[in-house]
């Protein structure tokens, strides 16, 4: 809400995105301030100050919950998918699949924007939405920003793509299949949420991100920095 109302008063500016950033910048200054001067203490002094606004609407630094991961913790992410135990039908092999579209960055050792794949559209893909191209695996996503039935094309790297192969011999169902392409035990559609649930869970299985996976957001898998080639 005091972001909300700080974004208000920026709003009649000139420049919408200068005025989207002042009013995110402007709200982290408030939170920085100490208990002895009246404010929250809600984040280190010196955030509002580490923001650094990209192109495209990302808040690369100083964000709380947004700190990248390594790519070794991203590799530690894909091994603790290949190795996740479970006791329900579908769990490993779902939370597999999710944890390598949420990578698909990283698989494909580039960073790319529009190579991304956040909750919401991995939850909404469906099973129709996957197209065998020659040599690849596109995928119909929503688009960010857009018409509610607006979507792109989005190539999906061969490892989710054999993932998602896995899972579906497993995918849950029921009597109305809405046809999404993840879905509950029960069947129903997953919930981007759910997905968020299901990565921290997967990554608290391994040592090296046990100290991690409470605080692992999606936007740290997703905006993973790529995989550098070994020479």
């Amino acid at each position: 809400m005091a972001l909300l109302n700080r974004a208000i008063g920026y709003a009649t500016a000139d420049r919408p995105r200068d005025a989207a950033c002042g009013a995110v910048r402007s709200f982290y200054c408030w939170a920085e301030t100490p208990a002895a001067a009246g404010g929250p203490a809600l984040v280190p002094a010196g955030t509002a100050k580490s923001l650094q606004f990209q192109r495209g609407g990302n808040f690369a630094a100083g964000l709380p919950g947004r700190d990248l991961l390594t790519p070794d913790q991203c590799r530690w992410l894909a091994q603790a998918a290949d190795r996740y135990p479970s006791t329900r039908r579908e769990g490993p092999h779902r939370a597999r699949a999710l944890v390598y579209l949420c990578l698909n960055p990283y698989l494909w050792a580039r960073h790319h924007e529009d190579d991304i794949l956040r909750p919401g559209q991995i939850t909404a893909m469906r099973l129709t939405d996957r197209h065998r191209e020659q040599h690849r695996t596109t995928c119909d996503v929503p688009q960010k920003h857009a018409a509610s039935d607006a979507t792109r094309l989005q190539p999906v790297h061969h490892d989710a793509v054999r993932a998602i192969n896995e899972y579906l011999p497993h995918r849950a169902t029921t009597r109305n299949d809405t046809g999404h392409l993840f879905t509950t035990i029960n069947g129903r559609p997953l919930e981007p949420q759910s997905l968020i649930r299901i990565l921290r869970t997967v990554a608290a299985t391994h040592p090296d991100l046990e100290e991690t996976a409470p605080k692992l957001s999606a936007d740290a898998v997703t905006h993973t920095p790529a995989a550098q080639p070994s020479v």
